[in-house]
């Protein structure tokens, strides 16, 4: 095996691309790589990039705290300008995960446990639950715990601050994993809450559950849900941010 670099990943996925026949899909495809590539203004650091189908991969020779204050906001920006000038129903909306560590490079595509954490925060039940809740927003971001504890908290920068995320546990292979979401434009990611907590849920926390994730959310208020105009094609609510 080749000696191991540490690498920055960003994992981009498009919500409900399954529910998009060929032609949509093609042009989802389409709006998604040319917001990709207007995001990236130093291609040199790309050193991985594979196509996901209804998403992507990279992997970043760049600081975490770089991609997340250049690459994200960026592509954020991009998704944002073209669901503005398209109708609500044609909106793209955006997963994006964000992770680091070291990973390999074996001839045939990237791989470690890190890069697929990664993929595992993007996939979370949790993750697209949250942007389902979220109708008026164009995507969601998670980072790993190791993201915001080493960089995202320490407000390093005005577009890197721990304001707007908040904590979450979600379940995998191999056990409970803390994680950290924000939605642009809303002042807190509306976490998934469609059961009840168990009675021994932590003091000032509650523990949802959704699918096969669950989440923690450290005081979080939860509202009542008003039906509103569609956006995304199965959300609820109304808008744009």
């Amino acid at each position: 095996m080749n000696e191991p670099a540490h690498r920055t990943f960003l994992v981009v996925d498009v919500e409900n691309s399954g529910n998009l026949g060929n032609t949509e899909l093609e042009f989802t495809r389409s709006t998604l790589y040319r917001v990709l590539d207007e995001a990236i203004t130093h291609p040199e650091a790309v050193v991985g990039r594979e196509d996901r189908g209804d998403g992507f991969l990279l992997v970043l020779d760049l600081s975490v705290l770089d991609v997340l204050d250049h690459i994200v906001e960026r592509l954020l920006d991009g998704v944002r300008t073209h669901n503005n000038a398209v109708d609500p129903l044609d909106w793209l909306r955006v997963r994006i995960a964000a992770h680091e560590g070291y990973v390999h490079d074996d001839g045939h595509g990237w791989m470690s446990d890190a890069l697929t954490a990664t993929f595992r925060l993007n996939d979370s039940g949790v993750v697209k639950a949250t942007l389902r809740n979220a109708a008026r927003a164009h995507g969601v971001v998670v980072v790993s715990d190791a993201v915001y504890q080493g960089v995202v908290r320490h407000n390093y920068r005005t577009a890197v601050t721990s304001a707007g995320y908040r904590s979450a546990v979600i379940d995998t292979k191999e056990g409970d994993v803390r994680v950290w979401v924000r939605v642009p434009g809303y002042p807190e990611p509306p976490l998934p809450a469609n059961v009840a907590a168990p009675a021994k849920a932590r003091k000032n926390e509650t523990t949802l559950r959704t699918g096969f994730d669950s989440v923690t959310a450290n005081n979080m208020i939860i509202g009542d849900v008003q039906a509103g105009t569609v956006v995304g094609r199965d959300n609820i609510g109304g808008g744009s941010v």
